[in-house]
C-alpha cells in the first residue's frame, strides 16, 4: 500500500504535463514515464487517473472559477466587478484577457489528462477498463463540446501532448463535432448503469443527455434566422460518425431514452436543490454534478467567493466573499413581471430607485423560485448589522443589482465549499424535451414536459402557489411563442447554473441581438449607464471567444 500511495502522489502531482515557460503549452515529462506505467497497471491506479480527469475539469482554471469569471459576464446576462474582466463585462472580448488565457490552458490540461487515460487504459484488460474509458470518453466529449461552442474551430488532440506534437492546426467545426458525437456515443455504451459505479459519478444516461444537447445546439444554429458572417454551420450530412437525418429528431430520441430509462425525478420542491448543507448534493434530479469538498488550502470552487454578497447570512460571519458577479437588472425584472403575480401590465421593466419600489411577494401566489434564486430589496450585514439596500430599492451604482441566493454554505471556510456544481439536472432535460417537441410538432404536445417543471416550481412545503401557472394553448398558442418562452423558462429555472452564455447564442445572432437590445433598454430605463452598467454595442463579434494570444504565440500552426 505504501508503494501504491507513492505512485498515486507521483501521478497526482506530475503525470504527463507541465506548462513550459514562454510557450505556455502542455508537454510531457519523460522522467515520469515509469510512474505512468506503474499507475496504469493496476485498477486502483487507473481509478486515481480517472479522479485526475475530474480534478482537472472542476479545478480553479476550469469549472471551479475561470469558466464562471469569463462566461457569466460575457453572456450578456450578468455583471461583474472584477477589474481584470472589463472587456468581457463590456462584451468587447480581447485575446489577452487573463481569464480566457487561463481557461484555455485549463481546458487543454483536462483534455491531456483524459487522453492519458484513454491511451493507457484501452486494451489493458483490467476489470475497470470499460467503466474508466466510459468516463474518459464522456468527459472528452463534454470538454470538446465546451471548446466548440466557445471558440468554433479548434485543434483536435487525441494523444498526450509532447514537445514533438505541440504545434497543431485547427480542425474544422464539423470534424470537432464528429469527435464529440463519437466520444459521447462510446461513453453511452461503456458507462455504468445505476448501482454499478461510484456514487456521485455520472451514469450512461449523462452521455445520452449531452448528445441531446449537442443535437439541439446544432439544430438551433441551422434553423437560426441569421448568424455572423464567418459562422460555419454543421449540417446533418456533415456528421459521418453517425447516420443522422434530422438533429431535432435525434435529440428527441436521446432525451426520451433518458426520461424513460434513467430513473431521474424532480425533487419535491425547488428549494431542495439549493438548501444549505450536504443534503442538496446529488439529489434525485442530478444527472452530472461536480463533487466539491474541503481540500486544504487549495481553492478549487470559488462560487461562494464570486457570487455571495459580503457578510450575507447565507455564509458564516466574516466569510471572505465578494459578490462580484450578479444578474443584470432585466434578469430579475423579467422574472418578477412574468411570475410574481403583481400586475405590471404594459411595463417592460419593474420600477426601481425608491423605497416604494421594494418588491413584496405574496407567497401564496408568486413563483417560489424568485426567493430561492435572488437576494433583493435589502439585507442586514452579519458583521455589523448595517442595512444594505439592493435592487430594486436602488437602481444605480454597485449595489443596484439583485444577487444570487442559490449558493448557501454556512460551513464555508473562506477557501473551500461543499456546494457541488450541477452540470446537468433532470429539469434541464424536460425543458429541452419541450423545446424539441415544439420544433417537431408544435406546442400542443410540448406542454406536458414544461408543465412538469412548472408544477414542481409551484410546490412548497407549505402548499402550492398560483405561479408559475401551467402553459396551455390559450396562453401560448404558436410555435414561435413557445420557442421564445421556453428559452426564458430556462433562464428562470436554471439561473446561475452556467447555461446562459450557451443559451444566449445557440438560437443564432438575431435572438442574441434581441436579448442584448433588451438589456440595453433596461440600462436606459434605469438611467444606469456609466454607473457600473453598460450599453453593449457591435455584439456580432461576441458570438464566440477569441483564441488566446498565448496560444497564437506558442502554436505556430494556428492563426486566428
Amino acid at each position: 500500500m505504501k508503494t501504491l500511495n507513492k505512485i498515486i502522489r507521483l501521478l497526482t502531482l506530475s503525470i504527463a504535463f507541465i506548462l513550459t515557460g514562454c510557450e505556455n503549452q502542455l508537454v510531457d515529462i519523460p522522467e515520469n514515464k515509469f510512474s505512468e506505467v506503474q499507475v496504469f497497471s493496476t485498477e486502483e491506479g487507473v481509478e486515481t487517473a480517472v479522479n485526475g480527469m475530474y480534478s482537472q475539469l472542476q479545478g480553479y482554471d476550469y469549472y471551479g472559477a475561470r469558466m464562471r469569471l469569463l462566461l457569466w459576464p460575457h453572456s450578456g446576462k450578468y455583471q461583474s466587478r472584477q477589474g481584470a474582466n472589463d472587456d468581457a463585462n463590456k462584451l468587447d472580448m480581447t485575446n489577452t484577457n487573463i481569464n480566457i488565457d487561463r481557461l484555455w490552458s485549463g481546458m487543454w490540461q483536462t483534455i491531456n489528462q483524459i487522453n492519458l487515460v484513454i491511451n493507457n487504459v484501452e486494451g489493458s484488460g483490467l476489470d475497470n477498463e470499460d467503466s474508466s474509458l466510459g468516463q474518459a470518453y464522456f468527459l472528452r466529449g463534454v470538454v470538446y463540446f465546451d471548446l466548440a461552442r466557445m471558440f468554433g474551430e479548434i485543434p483536435i488532440r487525441l494523444a498526450p501532448t509532447t514537445k514533438e506534437n505541440i504545434h497543431i492546426a485547427k480542425s474544422t467545426k464539423k470534424e470537432v463535432y464528429n469527435l464529440i458525437i463519437e466520444d459521447l456515443k462510446k461513453a453511452a455504451n461503456l458507462m455504468p448503469d445505476r448501482g454499478e459505479y461510484i456514487a456521485g459519478r455520472p451514469l450512461k444516461y449523462a452521455a445520452n443527455a449531452y448528445l441531446a444537447k449537442v443535437y439541439v445546439t446544432l439544430a438551433g444554429e441551422n434553423d437560426a434566422v441569421s448568424q455572423p458572417t464567418d459562422f460555419n454551420l454543421v449540417s446533418e450530412s456533415d456528421i459521418t460518425t453517425a447516420s443522422i437525418s434530422n438533429f431535432w429528431e435525434e435529440a428527441k430520441k436521446e432525451l426520451d431514452y433518458v426520461i424513460t430509462n434513467g430513473g431521474y425525478t424532480l425533487t419535491s420542491t425547488y428549494a431542495e436543490l439549493f438548501k444549505e448543507g450536504a443534503s442538496s448534493r446529488n439529489t434525485s434530479e442530478s444527472i452530472f454534478e461536480l463533487q466539491y469538498g474541503y481540500t486544504g488550502a487549495n481553492r478549487t470552487n470559488d462560487i461562494i467567493r464570486d457570487v455571495v454578497l459580503s457578510n450575507h447570512p447565507i455564509v458564516p460571519v466574516g466569510a471572505n466573499t465578494f459578490g462580484r458577479i450578479r444578474p443584470n437588472k432585466e434578469m430579475f425584472s423579467d422574472h418578477i413581471i412574468q411570475y410574481s403575480g403583481i400586475d405590471f401590465s404594459g411595463q417592460d421593466f419593474i420600477p426601481a430607485g425608491r423605497a416604494a419600489n421594494i418588491i413584496a411577494l405574496d407567497e401564496n401566489i408568486a413563483d417560489p423560485r424568485i426567493n430561492e434564486t435572488y437576494i433583493y430589496n435589502n439585507y442586514n450585514r452579519t458583521d455589523n448589522g448595517n442595512n444594505v439596500n439592493l435592487f430594486p430599492r436602488v437602481n444605480r451604482g454597485n449595489n443596484a443589482f439583485a444577487h444570487l441566493n442559490k449558493y448557501r454554505d454556512l460551513t464555508y471556510n473562506g477557501t473551500n465549499t461543499i456546494k457541488n456544481h450541477i452540470m446537468l439536472r433532470y429539469a434541464d432535460v424536460l425543458l429541452l424535451r419541450a423545446e424539441v417537441e415544439n420544433e417537431i410538432s408544435g406546442p400542443s404536445n410540448a406542454f406536458q414536459f414544461v408543465n412538469q417543471v412548472l408544477a414542481r416550481a409551484r410546490t412548497t412545503t407549505a402548499g402550492m402557489t398560483l405561479q408559475p401557472a401551467d402553459w396551455t394553448t390559450t396562453s401560448i398558442a404558436t410555435k414561435e411563442m413557445f420557442r421564445e418562452r421556453i428559452m426564458k423558462e430556462r433562464e428562470y429555472e436554471l439561473n446561475g447554473e452556467g447555461h446562459e452564455w450557451f443559451d444566449m447564442r445557440r438560437r443564432g445572432l438575431e435572438r442574441f441581438q434581441e436579448q442584448i437590445n433588451h438589456h440595453n433598454d433596461a440600462v436606459s430605463f434605469y438611467s444606469s449607464e456609466g454607473n457600473v452598467d453598460f450599453i453593449f454595442q457591435n455584439v456580432e463579434t461576441e458570438m464566440k471567444l477569441p483564441i488566446p494570444l498565448s496560444e497564437l504565440s506558442g502554436n505556430n500552426l494556428i492563426n486566428e
